[in-house]
Order: C-alpha cells, then sequence, then structure tokens
C-alpha cells in the first residue's frame, strides 16, 4: 500500500478487457491519498501475460547502417535541438540528464526495445529486467535485458526508468524504497504511471482502460507519488502529463464489451474521431489532468528518507 489508510469509496468491480477473459477484480480508491488499488489480487499473474502481451513482441534489430543513421539523427538532435530529429526519448533522457557514459537502468523493459534504440544511437551502459520475459537477452557486452524481477536486482545505477510499469509491482512501498535504494549518489529516477487524478477516471470509473485489471495493482495520484519520495528520501522535481487518445478509445472499446484485441470493425467503431480525442488529451494534459504522467526524481545528499514507522 502507499497511504496506510483503510478508508475509502465504494468497490468497483473491473473485468479483465485486454484479452477479453472477462473475470472480475474488485477496486477501491481511498479517500485521502486517491490511490486506486485491487483489493484480492491473484497470487500468480504469469497467466494474465500471455504471449500476445504487447510489450513481449520479438525485439527489431537494426542493421549497421541504421545504427549509425539514428546515431547522427540523435547527434542532429543534441546540436539542434530540432523536434524534427527527436526520437521517442529524446525529452525523458533530456529531463533526467542523462549521460551516455551513465548507468542506465529499464525495470520492467518488456522486450527491451525502448534501451536497444537508446544503445543504437551511443549508450552503452544499459541492462533491462522484466520477470515475464522467457530468457536473458545479452545483446553486447555492455547491454543486456534481463529476466529477473525488481528485487532480484543487485546493482546500482545512475538512472533508472520505470514505463508503465510501477503499477504492475504488487507492494508499491517496498517497491518504491527498493527503486530508491538502486539509485547511485545523485541518481535520477522516472516513473511514468496512470494516474487517478485524470478526468477518464471520473467519466469511466470500471470502464477506464488504464485499470487494466487485474495486472495493475495498484493507480496511485499525484498525492500518492509525493507521499512516496517523500518518505524514501527522494526530491520530485518535475511531473509532465503525457496522456493520448488511448483513454477515450480504449475505454470506449470496454464500455461497449470489447478487447483490445478485437476485430479492426470494432477498433474503429470506438475510435470515430480519433484526431480530436488527441487533442483533447492534449488540452487535458496541459491542465494536469490527463490519465497518466512521468514522474521525475532525485537523489541528493539533502534528502533523507523518513524513518520507515512514519505513515503520511
Amino acid at each position: 500500500m502507499i497511504c496506510y489508510h483503510e478508508n475509502h469509496g465504494p468497490v468497483y468491480q473491473v473485468k479483465e478487457m485486454m484479452f477479453g477473459m472477462g473475470e472480475q477484480f474488485p477496486y477501491v480508491q481511498c479517500n485521502d491519498c486517491g490511490t486506486i488499488q485491487q483489493l484480492d489480487p491473484p497470487e500468480d499473474l504469469s497467466s494474465y501475460y500471455p504471449d500476445a502481451y504487447y510489450s513481449f513482441s520479438g525485439l527489431s534489430l537494426s542493421s549497421l547502417q541504421v545504427r549509425w543513421m539514428k546515431r547522427l539523427r540523435f547527434w542532429l538532435y543534441l546540436k539542434s535541438g530540432l523536434s524534427l530529429f527527436k526520437p521517442i526519448y529524446g525529452d525523458w533522457l533530456e529531463r533526467l540528464n542523462a549521460r551516455k557514459s551513465d548507468s542506465i537502468a529499464d525495470i520492467g523493459c518488456g522486450n527491451g526495445q525502448l534501451l536497444y534504440e537508446m544503445y543504437a544511437t551511443g549508450y552503452r551502459h544499459l541492462s533491462g529486467f522484466d520477470p515475464f520475459i522467457k530468457d536473458t537477452v545479452q545483446i553486447s557486452s555492455a547491454f543486456a535485458i534481463y529476466k529477473k524481477g525488481l528485487f532480484e536486482i543487485r546493482e546500482t545505477f545512475d538512472v533508472i526508468m520505470l514505463h508503465h510499469a510501477f503499477e504492475h509491482m504488487k507492494e508499491p512501498d517496498a517497491a518504491f524504497e527498493k527503486i530508491a535504494g538502486l539509485l547511485n549518489p545523485s541518481g535520477r529516477l522516472l516513473i511514468r504511471v496512470p494516474v487517478a487524478d485524470g478526468e477518464a477516471w471520473s467519466l469511466f470509473r470500471e470502464n477506464w482502460v488504464q485499470l487494466d485489471a487485474p495486472r495493475h495493482y495498484f493507480i496511485p495520484s499525484l498525492s500518492a507519488m509525493e507521499i512516496l519520495a517523500k518518505r524514501h528520501g527522494l526530491e520530485l522535481f518535475h511531473v509532465a502529463f503525457d496522456s493520448t487518445a488511448f483513454q477515450f478509445w480504449g475505454s470506449k472499446k470496454y464500455q461497449e464489451g470489447q478487447s483490445l484485441h478485437g476485430k479492426m470493425d470494432q477498433y474503429k467503431s470506438a475510435a470515430v474521431d480519433t484526431w480530436g480525442l488527441e487533442s483533447k488529451a492534449k488540452r487535458l494534459n496541459a491542465t494536469s489532468k490527463g490519465d497518466q504522467a512521468a514522474f521525475y526524481f532525485r537523489k541528493s545528499e539533502g534528502n533523507k528518507a523518513q524513518p520507515s514507522g512514519l505513515r503520511s
């Protein structure tokens, strides 16, 4: 748990709809910090991460020539700042001040494609971790994707990223404490997660696509992320909302009883005005009402973890 409060609102029965299983799982929202959490999660979630799970598709490798082109594009981005050359991870690495000499970890990396794209542009001290991949993959002497869970990691890093992985961890307080402990002095941390403060939760409730039952144990609020940072001695120095039209068309599909792996015509029926929905998502992001956000933390000598007995 995050807030350790037992004061919650009504119970929402949330169906597993990514693969159309239809099994229901109870979720509640804390009345104090706003975190949404699963009441009685399954002991073993492995069956809910089948081979068709989106992040387990095969790693797409680039030829030497393509890697050099990617490296040139990234160099042009660093020199010019032009969005034309900016890769998908440009903003994240810039905000994290991630240097090519830094040791960088992606926890919950899936097939490791993000790290591979960074490798192609010249980053060399890269480690990916995911307990649900089939096997460890060694890309080079300084880049590997390990079949490991968070609590099996023993190394420390200058930069750690979790892209929609934190909400898949059963004990968020213990997980955040472990992650903070994996940071080197002056280390930086990026956690991208769905957030309970967004308009989509208010609109769709148990049909909100980001609940993703039962894989998401919890959905934190902004307040909850601030509580975790303070409790475990990190500074939350920036929050950027980055929600997309998915919050609308995905939730609409769930309202209509459709899975995300439905037929293409079903997809189209739920996504009538994708362009307009993307514009709406951008407006919500600008007012901190999007349904997901990127949280940036840093470790500094001035920030000390609170005693473990303190419960905010």
